[in-house]
């Protein structure tokens, strides 16, 4: 069956950013916030102030929000502050919803049940909202900053914050039996659970893709890949088995930030390409991450 690329709309790609950031709040209200979890990110700063002085969450994460928009504006540009301005204000905005008109669900204090749950429901809305190009706004900004102004690897600069703001909650609840390092070891599986669901959401089980494209616009496609994100191209003479056909393949690896891109551009140039997408794994050579789609 030939299956088009069909090119995704303002609207579409708007509506899915919007689902994919109230599932992540909705796995954040009903599975992490009644156990206190303090997991990474603006969401778990919202939870460890929201305990220590009775703050509203949804008020301390639009607070956050706000100020780590204007930051990211004056280390990372315009471009960032105005990618991360739709996700900042969503998030706070369903978040207070859901406090003043749902009650927690009744859910035994079962943390398997917080563990998996709340990590694969907001792992399965950040994956919506990746996959889309858009972004859950919060700590996304103080990481691209370390990554950029500190030259830290990505997932340094990710396990650096959100550590950053698990400590301080295994610090500030250090004393309570039930919580402390227990309720840390806990936030940790959250994010590991979160990740990977997202991943797979994203680009089946791996981060990094290879994509190959056969196509009959190879030069266009490849020009719009590099003017888009800056990635290098292959370009492999290719022969229809059954047509024999004269094409060529076009083959880049592209992190997961960066699917939403390159399907757009695929639909736009050449609709009916060829194309399939497989883990990349032992990358060698000259790859690396781009601040601005990571």
């Amino acid at each position: 069956m030939n299956k088009p690329l069909k090119k995704l709309t303002f609207a579409k790609r708007y509506f899915y950013i919007t689902l994919g950031i109230f599932i992540m709040v909705a796995g954040f209200y009903y599975f992490i916030y009644p156990p206190g979890y303090v997991i990474g990110g603006v969401s778990g700063v919202g939870v460890l102030f929201s305990e220590l002085f009775d703050i509203r969450v949804s008020l301390v994460v639009a607070v956050l929000n706000i100020v780590l928009l204007l930051v990211g504006w004056y280390f990372l540009g315009f471009k960032s502050f105005y990618r991360s301005i739709y996700g900042s204000i969503l998030f706070p905005v369903f978040l207070f919803v859901l406090e003043t008109f749902s009650p927690f669900l009744p859910i035994p204090e079962d943390p398997l049940l917080y563990v998996v749950f709340g990590g694969g429901i907001l792992g399965l809305g950040f994956g919506i909202v990746i996959k889309y190009g858009g972004t859950s706004g919060g700590t996304d900004i103080p990481i691209k900053i370390l990554h950029r102004l500190m030259k830290l690897p990505l997932s340094v600069s990710i396990y650096l914050v959100d550590g950053v703001v698990i400590i301080a909650g295994v610090i500030a609840f250090y004393d309570d039996p039930n919580r402390g390092i227990a309720m840390g070891l806990y936030a940790v599986l959250v994010m590991v659970v979160a990740g990977k669901f997202a991943d797979f959401v994203v680009a089946g089980s791996n981060t990094l893709k290879a994509v190959h494209i056969i196509t009959d616009m190879p030069d266009k496609i490849k020009d719009m890949i590099y003017e888009a994100i800056e990635r290098g191209v292959s370009l492999v003479p290719a022969e229809g088995g059954y047509s024999k056909q004269q094409k060529t393949m076009l083959v880049t690896v592209i992190t997961r930030n960066e699917y939403y891109i390159i399907r757009n551009i695929i639909a736009e140039v050449d609709p009916s390409a060829f194309v399939f997408a497989s883990p990349a794994s032992e990358i060698h050579g000259d790859f690396t991450t781009n601040t601005e789609d990571d």
